[in-house]
């Protein structure tokens, strides 16, 4: 037979069903709500990097490498093909102004030399010789003249003498007139032994002038052969530091091959490499910041080589302070080249949104995305055209990288203060 439910058990199971249908509007309330808020997505304020838009000066730049040389190197050359003998000095030796470097083997030269003192001696005689021999030409020419002229006077006064008999009757007129002929012989013989002196003049002059330079030639043969010779005991013509030098005896050298290199270390330069889509940039006289670790230098582009090799340009920069204690030798170096400088433009530090079209502007709580259009990049800020006001923070970036770059995607950004 059935028995009546109590009352107590009806209100538990009335009790406990109200009960499930709050748990599970609590849960669908909870489950709305926090997808509500995954759709509006959020980040901490702290995991963000922000900057202000200040007002200041920008320099555009171009970035290079280098290493720093000295600013004064002595390149010594063999003067002459030759064997090294003998090696006085090694790599990373100190010298000073005369210190003998290495001694070549001028057996050869020395035979060149005693040649070309062979040479000198018969070219000044020959041209004594010729000089001689002409000048007794031109002596016996003058004599000969000499003598033609009284040969005229004398003809020319008998000539005279018969035109006046002549005059007179006292003689015939065929022996005045041969006096008169032989007069006017004497006379154009005489004008060509004037002649043959003047082109014995001119020829001595000029035979003299080529035997003259034949012999200047020959002596300046002797003289360089001699001071190669004086160049073969190779010294150091400044004081500084051996960095590179030959490094056996008995090896051969060419004439003109560098077998020592002297660099002064007290003052340095920089040898920088750039690509070549930056070198119509490039010009002699802009400045430049070289970074050697944590110290900045500034310097100024002395000149551009306007070669390219390889699709690398180069250029040499002089630094404002050549001496500076820091600096060694084939130390590497990162150039900035200010190639543009923009003044009293708004700024903001460089960071993860550098060069986008647009950015993320922080108004209260909130991160909105404005466009903004960049100008002039630098080394550590970036101009601003349009798109944000002096003041005005700017997001960089998060913290979490790859989190951040997510993030800032979206269309809204909620800041968390």
């Amino acid at each position: 037979m059935d028995r009546a439910i109590a009352p107590e058990v009806k209100r538990r199971k009335y009790l406990l069903r109200a009960a499930m249908v709050v748990v599970a509007l609590g849960v669908t309330a909870f489950a709305l709500a926090a997808g509500i808020d995954w759709l509006r997505p959020s980040v901490s304020r702290r995991s963000l990097q922000t900057a202000k838009v200040t007002r200041g000066s920008v320099h555009a730049a171009v970035r290079a490498n280098g290493i720093m040389v000295p600013v004064i190197e002595q390149v010594v050359s063999s003067p002459i093909e030759a064997r090294v003998l003998r090696i006085e000095r090694r790599a990373g030796e100190a010298v000073r102004v005369g210190d003998e470097l290495l001694t070549l083997d001028t057996s050869v030269t020395r035979l060149e030399a005693a040649r070309l003192d062979d040479k000198v001696v018969q070219k000044e005689n020959s041209t004594s010789e010729l000089r001689l021999r002409l000048d007794e030409s031109i002596a016996t020419l003058e004599a000969q003249i000499e003598q033609k002229r009284l040969d005229v006077e004398i003809l020319q006064y008998a000539s005279d003498q018969r035109t006046r008999l002549r005059s007179e009757g006292l003689i015939a007129e065929q022996e005045a007139l041969g006096a008169k002929a032989a007069a006017r012989k004497s006379a154009i013989e005489l004008r060509q032994l004037e002649e043959a002196l003047r082109r014995t003049l001119d020829l001595r002059k000029v035979q003299l002038q080529s035997s003259q330079s034949e012999l200047v030639m020959a002596r300046r043969e002797r003289d360089e052969s001699r001071r190669q010779l004086d160049l073969s005991l190779l010294r150091a013509e400044r004081s500084g530091v051996l960095t590179s030098i030959v490094g056996e005896t008995g090896v051969t050298v060419r004439r003109g091959d560098i077998v020592a290199r002297i660099a002064d270390l007290s003052a340095y330069r920089v040898e920088a490499t750039v690509s070549d889509i930056h070198a119509a940039r490039l010009s002699a006289g802009l400045r430049t910041i070289v970074i050697l670790d944590d110290l900045r230098l500034d310097g100024e582009i002395q000149s551009v080589d306007p070669r390219i090799v390889n699709g690398v340009a180069r250029f040499y920069v002089t630094l404002d302070q050549p001496a500076h204690a820091r600096i060694r030798n084939n130390m590497r170096a990162e150039i900035s080249v200010l190639t543009e400088r923009r003044d009293n433009v708004l700024t903001v530090k460089r960071g993860a949104l550098g060069r986008s079209d647009y950015g993320f502007v922080i108004r209260g709580s909130h991160a909105e995305r404005v466009p903004i259009n960049f100008g002039v990049t630098g080394d550590e800020t970036i101009e601003i055209v349009t798109g944000a006001a002096e003041g005005d923070e700017l997001v960089m970036a998060r913290r979490e990288r790859d989190e951040s770059r997510r993030q800032l995607d979206l269309s809204l950004l909620r800041a968390e203060r």
